[in-house]
């Protein structure tokens, strides 16, 4: 392994926000960042600038030629299309062993390292190397399996001793890209936050921090988007996604901190699912809903009666289940699940069959949100996140349907969430039948 060729190439010149990011670069309590910036904020000038040092740092820190660079977009056209020509400006010739590969989309150095352009649609096929550093682009749109099953194991095995002699282990990553809805995106800004990873940091820029677009071209386009749109893309707002199934949560304006009181009756909406049985705790004040505690991956219907039990004795309990769900004892919602339920004391309302999947959704959008602009269900998101992230989260399919995928298993809380509503506060009214009704 060699030292790259110095080289009097013009560098990258970046705005102060974008040097802001580049300078936490390769920081041990930076090591993985996420910046979250609106449109034209300039992140492939911030991209080429952290190739380029990635590439010299590499060969000065001894990192092996094992333990590759490269630039990741949620497909392998995109990355190509966005920064493949930018990558070999980025990178001078009298560094490269060879001419670039243009099949591949790689460039090998000559001190022996690898940079390459990847999707990460197909991530399965990435598998094998390790990795130096990962420039993540639109990180909102790619999948979080890529990064947890393959990014994130390749960057565990590099190690270098910087020129301190500090040895030290472990690649880097500097995920970029604008919202979209409350996705991993949001999750991996949290963790950059102060107080939260020790090893994380994060950034929020606006288009008009970044510094390239001018005030007037940002008031012509709020003139012709819609705010959550504008918001979205050039403030870089976590909004509520377009394609989310429950669009009327808010998490800022649907929230409370109410909590439950000693003695209050309680209202479980439940879904029954073999080991991911969930259930959402309401109670009616003033007449309305408050949504005010969960119980989530429960394994069955006797350890959901345990944890009821546990958390809140001393409260009446009627329940609200899946109609048609499944447990570790039976394949639709038997009669064993509602005896069981009633046996333990518990009012079960349930209908022979469930509602329309159609009533549940708009009879729970309708409450988080209604035409007056009124807020009729209220969530103590600290007491439910798992119902917050699944709000936030489920889409729908290209069939128009609200997404069941158990890789995301956003549906069972949400469900569960809906049964209960749908009875007591539907948009049409239907007939509950009340089986032991003790409240």
């Amino acid at each position: 392994m060699s030292r790259l060729p110095r080289t009097y190439d013009p560098p990258v010149k970046l705005t102060p926000k974008q040097a802001n990011i580049y300078v936490w670069g390769f920081q041990p309590e930076a090591r993985f960042r996420d910046a979250v910036c609106g449109r034209r904020f300039g992140k492939t000038f911030l991209g080429k600038a952290e190739m380029r040092r990635a590439a010299r740092l590499a060969a000065e820190w001894g990192v092996s030629v094992e333990d590759e660079i490269w630039y990741g977009a949620p497909t392998f056209k995109q990355a190509k299309r966005v920064f493949w020509r930018r990558l070999k400006q980025a990178i001078p010739e009298a560094w490269r062993a060879t001419r670039p590969n243009e099949t591949e989309c790689s460039i090998t150095l000559k001190s022996g390292h690898v940079m390459r352009v990847v999707g990460l649609d197909n991530y399965d096929n990435l598998r094998g190397s390790g990795l130096f550093f990962v420039l993540v682009d639109e990180w909102a749109d790619c999948p979080w399996e890529a990064w947890e099953e393959v990014l994130r194991p390749m960057l565990s095995t590099c190690q270098y001793t910087i020129p301190s002699g500090e040895s030290r282990k472990g690649g880097h990553a500097l995920r970029i890209g604008t919202p979209k809805g409350f996705n991993h995106c949001y999750d991996t800004f949290q963790d950059g936050r102060p107080g939260h990873e020790p090893d994380h940091k994060s950034w929020l820029y606006t288009s008009l921090d970044g510094g390239n677009v001018p005030a007037e071209e940002l008031d012509a386009a709020r003139r012709k988007m819609d705010p959550r749109t504008f918001r979205q893309e050039y403030e870089a707002s976590f909004e509520n996604y377009a394609g989310v199934v429950y669009y009327t949560f808010n998490r800022n304006e649907s929230r409370t901190s109410e909590r439950i009181k000693p003695g209050e009756a309680l209202h479980i909406g439940m879904d029954f699912n073999v080991m991911k049985m969930s259930a959402v705790v309401y109670v009616v004040r003033d007449g309305l809903p408050l949504a005010l505690d969960e119980f989530h991956a429960v394994r069955d219907t006797p350890e959901m009666i345990e944890k009821i039990k546990a958390r809140f004795p001393g409260h009446s309990v009627a329940v609200y289940p899946d109609a048609s769900g499944q447990n570790t004892s039976s394949k639709n919602a038997s009669e064993s699940d509602i005896s069981l339920l009633r046996k333990a004391g518990f009012s079960v309302i349930v209908d022979s069959v469930n509602p329309s999947v159609k009533d549940r959704v708009n009879s729970l959008n309708a409450i988080l949100l209604n035409t007056y602009g009124e807020r009729r269900l209220k969530v103590n998101i600290d007491q439910c996140p798992q119902l917050t992230l699944c709000l936030e989260r489920q889409t729908y399919t290209d069939k128009g349907e609200p997404d069941k995928d158990p890789k995301k298993g956003h549906d069972h809380m949400n469900d569960a969430a809906g049964y209960f509503i749908v009875k007591r506060f539907p948009i049409t009214q239907h007939t509950a039948t009340v089986q032991s009704l003790r409240i």
